[in-house]
């Protein structure tokens, strides 16, 4: 006996946001299930990507307005770090501790949403520009993401590293797009409360209280997302 079970989609693609407001909803949202998910459920995902977020569609009054999908990475953990010695995830939304080999903790996949951020704001939010005008943009603005999936784990790694330093920082996010670039500020945010610096150096490591980047990233949207409704 065959059976064949029909669903009507969950959402939209996190590329199809109808606006900057949509979009940081649907993060922040779904770095809130990325939390559930690990501390009422145990489990981490292990590959946060543009692609596995998605925009819920047409949520209930307080329901979440972004789901993490694609859970074939994921793993029931007993206790953290997971221990996990091989590389899981996408490319480009790899954390840099995960490109080195090193066990994959919840961090990293926090890391991972810090990453799928920016490569909205680079990628998208051209709206409005000739066709020709976007791919001429396009190739020059985003060649500086061809770092993140060209080349070896380590030589990746080095360019994220790379790529967060502060003053790097800065010149890495003039490249947000027209759309998108007065999320700059959040993107500043969110960079400090993944990446404090000691010992002169900055920190990829994981906290034992999780609570310490889980609010700092969630608090960073929300915060963002309460100015653009005053602008609203």
């Amino acid at each position: 006996m065959h059976y064949c079970l029909v669903t009507s989609p969950a959402g939209r693609p996190l590329h199809e946001y109808q606006s900057v407001r949509e979009l940081l909803e649907a993060l922040r949202d779904a770095i809130r299930g990325h939390r559930s998910l690990l501390e009422d459920g145990k489990i981490l995902h292990r590959d946060v990507s543009e692609n596995n977020i998605i925009i819920t569609e047409l949520p209930a009054e307080g329901a979440p307005k972004g789901r993490l999908i694609d859970l074939d990475l994921a793993k029931e953990l007993d206790s953290m770090p997971s221990g996990a010695r091989h590389r899981t995830g996408t490319m480009q939304f790899m954390a840099i501790e995960v490109l080195e080999g090193k066990g994959h903790t919840y961090r990293h996949d926090l890391e991972s949403f810090f990453y799928v951020f920016i490569w909205m704001c680079i990628r998208h939010g051209y709206e409005g520009m000739g066709r020709q005008k976007v791919n001429k943009v396009m190739r020059s603005k985003t060649n500086i993401l061809r770092g993140w999936y060209t080349g070896t784990y380590t030589e990746i790694a080095n360019i994220k590293q790379g790529h967060v330093v502060k003053n790097r920082f800065e010149n890495f996010i003039a490249k947000f797009s027209p759309k998108l670039e007065n999320l700059k500020p959040l993107a500043r945010e969110l960079r400090s409360a993944l990446f404090s610096i000691r010992d002169g150096d900055i920190f990829t490591g994981t906290f034992h209280d999780n609570d310490i980047m889980y609010d700092g990233m969630i608090d960073a949207f929300s915060r963002a997302i309460d100015r653009l409704k005053r602008e609203e």
